[in-house]
């Protein structure tokens, strides 16, 4: 892991709403908003509060003068007083803390929602609302935090149905909340969230916060992949990873080598010549080198063992290339599993009208109707999962698949933050990038 050095912290100032004048008479009313304002705290946090950025644009809107930190009367309380002040919204809200101990990791979700453009910009499934209430700010909208994955430690434990034997305070956790409109969950770059039970698993004492961030969106998505693969495998399956050295493709090639040891997996990554050795070092027997044509070409040459046709394609990169190829060495009847879908790294840019209702339509075409119709095409399967695969993380925890962290950087480290965003952006990033919040 390589650690960016910490700088000395930013100095923002807090905004300070100006007091409104009280009369006289409303003197007793002002006591208790006082002391109400009393039992709340400032938390650092990445959000917005008005605007929302263009596209490329977040990193220059978040790092702004007073964009980083949110101030006290749009605060939610610190422990003690967490579970008698904050009402829960459903009864099975847990609020973690996330200061000091806590990391989130940077993926490209939680830059497309902010800016709209999350699977393309389709309605309903951009951020909404806010995450925080508090009754101190009736006048204006709170600020909406960013972020959606996170761990920490338990704080309070709110809902009334919480397993309480399951969580406990001070227990340590990791988890995602989801911030599309149909969810609208809470933001977690931020010293505080609030989540459900449902988002959270128990970290082992064996893994590291570090390593339990960087982990908990790969695995969200592998959940998916292998409801999937799981129904169908016999063993000695022949798989091809597209996208294999990014941060959800080398969890995935590290969880098939060792949680299927027993299944005699041939499996292939699919990266760039600069980052062979770290596939292979992940457990793959063989890496396509895409930067030198298409892969397809450079599959079907080597010995017998090499150059032979796939059952699996496992796409995380998406587009109509790595549809190609990956139809292209496939056995008849295989099965091509993607996470992303027909278009290429959706959610860098807004999609027309038109480009909109075409990708839905070839998810449709693909998964739908043609898994249907006889013939020598692959099985296609459009993964998008909604929930948190308790089991999946249980099992890669059990197994010590362990992420691979490109980088950690200090959550104050301004320049950093936004080379950060830059670098998830550029779709360059071996493994995953990681902030911690000190």
């Amino acid at each position: 892991k390589r650690k960016i050095k910490d700088t000395k912290p930013c100095r923002l100032s807090p905004v300070t709403p100006t007091p409104k004048k009280k009369h006289k008479k409303t003197s007793i009313s002002t006591k208790k908003e006082t002391q109400t304002k009393k039992t709340l705290t400032k938390m650092k946090a990445a959000y917005l509060k008005k605007e929302r950025p263009a596209v490329g644009q977040l990193r220059v809107v978040l790092v702004g003068d007073n964009k980083r930190y949110l101030d006290s009367t749009t605060m939610i309380p610190t422990a003690p007083q967490l579970s008698n002040s904050i009402q829960p919204t459903t009864t099975t809200e847990i609020i973690v803390q996330e200061e000091g101990v806590n990391a989130c990791s940077i993926h490209d979700d939680d830059i497309h929602m902010p800016e709209a453009t999350f699977v393309g910009g389709h309605p309903f499934l951009q951020e909404s609302k806010v995450v925080i209430p508090c009754s101190c700010c009736s006048n204006e909208s709170p600020p909406l935090v960013i972020g959606s994955d996170f761990d920490g430690i338990i704080t309070a434990v709110v809902g009334s149905e919480v397993n309480k034997d399951e969580y406990q305070v001070g227990q340590r956790v990791c988890g995602m909340n989801h911030q599309q409109s149909v969810f609208s969950e809470k933001g977690s770059w931020a010293e505080f969230t609030v989540t459900q039970e449902k988002s959270i698993v128990s970290i082992p004492d064996t893994i590291s916060f570090i390593d339990a961030a960087a982990a908990v969106m790969p695995l969200f998505v592998i959940h998916g992949l292998l409801e999937v693969f799981e129904k169908n495998i016999k063993g000695k399956e022949r798989i091809l990873v597209i996208g294999a050295s990014g941060g959800i493709g080398s969890m995935l090639v590290t969880m098939l080598r060792k949680v299927f040891a027993d299944y005699n997996l041939y499996i292939t990554g699919v990266c760039s010549g600069r980052n062979k050795e770290f596939v292979l070092g992940l457990g793959a027997d063989r890496v396509a080198d895409y930067t030198k044509g298409p892969i397809e070409i450079s599959l079907k040459q080597g010995d017998e063992d090499e150059a032979g046709m796939y059952d699996v394609v496992f796409d995380i990169v998406g587009g109509q290339s790595s549809y190609k190829s990956g139809k292209a060495v496939l056995r008849k009847g295989g099965s091509f599993i993607s996470c992303v879908g027909p278009e290429a790294w959706i959610g860098d840019e807004i999609l027309s009208t038109t480009a909109k209702i075409s990708w839905v339509g070839r998810v449709l075409w693909y998964s739908g109707i043609l898994n249907k119709i006889p013939g020598s095409h692959p099985m296609y399967y459009m993964v998008a999962p909604s929930e948190l695969g308790k089991a999946t993380y249980n099992m890669a925890f059990e197994n010590k698949v362990i992420p691979h962290v490109d980088e950690v950087f200090p959550f104050d480290d301004i320049d950093n933050f936004k080379n950060a965003m830059d670098l998830v952006r550029s779709h360059r990033v071996k493994g995953k990038v990681v902030m911690e919040l000190k």
